[in-house]
């Protein structure tokens, strides 16, 4: 199936990329390089090309990498969708071939932009998995998802109800900026 990250565009994105390269690059099995990991977000794409314009002030980790020959913003099995058609015809893709891969759209917290299509399209699978790796506002749909999915509940989206039944998981740490407490201390 699927897993599908709802992310912010700048910064977190890039993140992950940078860690999905590495854990591609480091697999003993080889079908982790025949894993499908796209990018759908026109401005995500516009950002990895001005990091990777900036790579001359990237620190020494990401530099040995590339050193090694490796493209931490640009490996092989990386995928950029750019037009909305070509999103809407992905969407269908994957839903109708079930192929694995690794889906990074905003908004990152589920409430616009092309993460919705693919939520509203493989939520109710159980082959799917949704991945937050980011704080879900109370309110927006990334939140009702990470409160009610891990018990089976559902979501409303586009005034549809939706039972969750993909996986949802959530990673704490990519975090950008300060929390509440780290900004009264």
């Amino acid at each position: 199936g699927t897993v599908m990250i709802p992310a912010f565009s700048i910064g977190r994105t890039q993140e992950l990329l940078y860690e999905l390269e590495g854990l591609i690059h480091g697999a003993k099995d080889p079908a982790w390089r025949d894993l499908a990991v796209i990018v759908d977000s026109p401005l995500a794409a516009r950002f990895n090309a001005a990091y990777n314009a900036l790579k001359p002030w990237w620190d020494a980790e990401a530099h040995k990498r590339l050193r090694a020959g490796r493209h931490p913003l640009s490996f092989d099995n990386l995928i950029t969708v750019d037009t909305h058609e070509d999103h809407l015809k992905l969407v269908d893709h994957l839903v109708k071939t079930r192929r694995p891969a690794v889906v990074i759209a905003a908004s990152g917290m589920a409430a616009g932009g092309r993460i919705v299509n693919y939520i509203k399209a493989m939520i109710e699978d159980p082959r799917h998995d949704i991945l937050f790796v980011g704080y879900q506002a109370p309110g927006t749909p990334g939140h009702e998802i990470q409160k009610y999915g891990p018990k089976g509940g559902y979501v409303e989206i586009d005034g549809r109800r939706r039972t969750i039944r993909a996986k949802v998981s959530s990673i704490s740490g990519y975090s950008a900026h300060a929390g509440q407490i780290d900004l009264v201390n």
